[in-house]
């Protein structure tokens, strides 16, 4: 066990509500899901618990527009979790989960698991999170183009070891 488990921590929280811009959201996710190639053009719209994902999909040589629902989002010990639902393509035609669920695995990315016959994808943020951070999302409310996540109680034991953690380039001298 590290010393850090030990000792108080840095900073704690009761609660914390965060805002997302749905559009900035889109690009960086365009940004890191066109280095795979599969899936792009993502569109969001959030209404109530859910987020609206629409985007075109490349699978088995063909593309196609797909959209699908992502609700009951949560994240905990650094994995975030969502139920995928609603699932859609060509225009509205419903799609059997199983069929996203094997398209999402065969992806083969470290960083998802799905659990087939559930509509569970968890997405692995271990490597943007740091251990000494504890983060809980307790709720999620959407608009049109905002996210509104609420955290739990949660805390920072310390600061990240600086050789761990980097920003990019481009953010450094800004």
């Amino acid at each position: 066990m590290t010393d850090f488990l030990l000792s108080p921590p840095l900073a704690r929280w009761d609660g914390l509500h965060l805002v997302l811009d749905l559009q900035l959201v889109e690009r960086h996710l365009d940004h890191i899901l066109a280095k795979g190639g599969r899936i792009r053009d993502l569109r969001l719209q959030g209404e109530g618990d859910a987020v609206s994902a629409r985007a075109t999909v490349l699978w088995k040589g063909i593309h196609s527009r797909v959209g699908f629902e992502l609700a009951e989002i949560r994240l905990r010990h650094r994995y975030l979790g969502l139920r995928m639902r609603k699932l859609r393509a060509l225009g509205g035609v419903p799609v059997p989960r199983v069929a996203v669920e094997l398209g999402l695995s065969s992806m083969e990315s470290p960083l998802l698991t799905v659990f087939r016959g559930q509509g569970i994808v968890v997405v692995d943020l271990r490597t943007w999170l740091p251990a000494e951070l504890d983060l809980e999302v307790v709720t999620v409310q959407a608009t049109a183009r905002s996210m509104h996540v609420w955290f739990g109680p949660g805390h920072l034991q310390e600061l990240p070891q600086p050789d761990r953690r980097r920003l990019p380039a481009e953010t450094a001298s800004s």
